[in-house]
């Protein structure tokens, strides 16, 4: 299975209407780190970055019973239960589902549902809005899993879906404003466990680049194994999907671009996105054009040294022909006197039989043909 794909961009401005209560919260300093390990099937989670002790980590923040705690995702299962189980729409709005349209996926909801982990992410740690301008790049994947996976958001009630993500494409980014707190739909065609790798990239008010990455594990239906989710190797970089660590290589990695504003979706919404653009799909990448390129040059080559190696054959013909006409053509050489310089007579190579030799006598023109004239 491919990397998710995450249309990115450079932020953009946007409006902000009134916030959506139910993502209203508040992000305490120093809040607990722990690196156990658990399984969480139910409650809110954010993904986020932290710096803690001037290290940048990337980490979980459970809304735990006793309180906010901030786990490492490298030892945090996140299950997707049998209960997250939804048909997947048969809708034109949905084209990237289309060939999953009407069947059963698991969805962990953009809304809440009590039965399922909510999964969102958020920028808010105290000691990352103080650092950072304005926002960060969240970039996602690699992704590995026996099925695929999609990351989109749903305008309001009735407005269209925007792709975020398709495991199916290269691994891309999204960009998240500084003091946001964003959920969107995750979607899994497959029950199974499941890793994507997730890096933060940012740059400080005093201009220094800085990335935190980790590694999601999901657990997809009741029968998928935790353990086995734990033990996953992370996904293997693709040549797409290795980023530089540099935000504005990473904005400029994506072939679409895409803004996630908790406010910027309208009335309702969880999330915000620009469309992306025409030119992130479909197309010729630029190897092929060069290879066409190379194709074409090599076959001129080709056809002009076959045409240089006829031309000389053809001349070296012409020149064998010209040469035996010519000796054709030559004075035949004549026949020397000997003992003199002279050529001698023609008829001298010649003797006619004195007449009366032999046993008959025979005139000029005259063959003996056994006694008839």
């Amino acid at each position: 299975m491919s990397a998710f794909l995450v249309i990115v961009s450079a932020p953009s401005s946007v409006a902000d209407p009134s916030p959506d209560p139910d993502l209203a919260q508040s992000v305490a300093a120093h809040e607990e780190w722990s690196n156990e390990a658990s399984e969480i099937s139910v409650g809110h989670v954010d993904l986020g970055p932290r710096l803690i002790d001037g290290q940048w980590r990337a980490g979980l923040r459970h809304d735990a019973e006793s309180g906010a705690v901030w786990r490492d995702p490298n030892q945090t299962v996140l299950r997707v239960s049998d209960a997250a189980v939804m048909t997947a729409p048969d809708s034109a709005d949905y084209p990237f589902l289309a060939d999953v349209a009407g069947k059963p996926v698991y969805v962990v909801p953009q809304t809440q549902n009590p039965s399922v982990v909510w999964l969102g992410w958020n920028t808010q740690d105290p000691a990352v809005t103080a650092t950072i301008d304005r926002g960060l790049t969240m970039r996602v994947g690699p992704v590995s899993g026996p099925g695929r996976a999609w990351l989109f958001l749903q305008s309001g009630t009735f407005g269209k879906p925007l792709l975020l993500a398709d495991s199916g494409a290269a691994p891309g980014d999204v960009w998240i404003d500084s003091g946001t707190h964003v959920h969107a739909n995750w979607a899994f065609s497959a029950p199974g466990t499941y890793t994507a790798t997730v890096t933060f990239l940012g740059t400080t008010t005093s201009g220094e680049a800085v990335s935190a990455s980790t590694t999601l594990r999901f657990a997809v239906g009741d029968g998928a194994s935790a353990s086995e989710a734990l033990a996953m190797a992370a996904p293997a970089a693709s040549g797409s999907g290795s980023g530089s660590g540099d935000p504005a290589a990473g904005a400029s990695q994506g072939a679409g671009s895409s803004s996630a504003n908790p406010g910027a979706a309208g009335p309702g919404a969880t999330g915000s996105s620009e469309s992306a653009s025409p030119s992130s799909e479909g197309g010729l990448p630029d190897w092929a054009f060069l290879a066409i390129i190379a194709v074409a040059g090599l076959s001129l080559l080709v056809i002009l040294a076959l045409v240089v190696a006829r031309s000389r054959r053809s001349r070296a013909e012409q020149a064998a022909a010209i040469a035996e006409a010519d000796s054709l053509l030559a004075p035949l050489p004549t026949a020397k006197g000997e003992g003199s310089g002279e050529a001698a007579p023609a008829s001298s190579d010649r003797s006619v039989p004195a007449q009366g030799e032999g046993s008959g006598e025979r005139g000029p023109g005259l063959v003996d043909r056994g006694g008839e004239q």
